[in-house]
């Protein structure tokens, strides 16, 4: 099994320049927890995850003592001051066997999937739980 089959083609991304706030938000309404960020030509250069833009307790409490959770929610900071940058990648050909190695050995849940260094898709561990899932269910049938 190839990666390509796995992928989530086309997934949405945010720019390095976008703002915190944003980049919450687009996470919440698409119901995903991750973003690759890419330049303008479509190359991978970060990766963004729920937890990077998440509210900690800490700055919820400092934003309220200060009467600032507005400004908590509209967090102007941009997405390159808090994601994880130059990223791991993976080829779209790349068996699925090679994904799952790269999510145990680098402890991350998401791959950037690349086609001649530019983004195509996404890939999580729960699509790579599910690949290894179907092919295990084929092997027993």
């Amino acid at each position: 099994m190839k990666v390509r089959e796995w992928m989530t083609a086309e997934p949405v991304t945010v720019t390095p320049d976008t703002t915190v706030a944003h980049a919450r938000s687009l996470l919440d309404a698409r119901g995903v927890r991750h973003l690759p960020v890419v330049s303008p030509d479509g190359r991978v250069v970060g990766m963004l995850s729920d937890r990077d833009v998440a509210i900690s307790d800490a700055m919820l409490r400092s934003a309220v003592r200060e009467h600032d959770v507005a400004g908590l929610l509209d967090d102007a900071r941009t997405v390159d001051t808090v994601m994880s940058p130059a990223p791991q990648t993976i080829g779209m050909d790349a068996p699925i066997d090679d994904a799952a190695r790269v999510f145990v050995s680098r402890r991350i849940n998401a791959l950037p999937v690349v086609d001649d260094g530019r983004l195509v898709g996404i890939l999580t561990t729960t699509d790579c739980l599910l690949a290894v899932l179907r092919d295990d269910r084929l092997s027993y049938e």
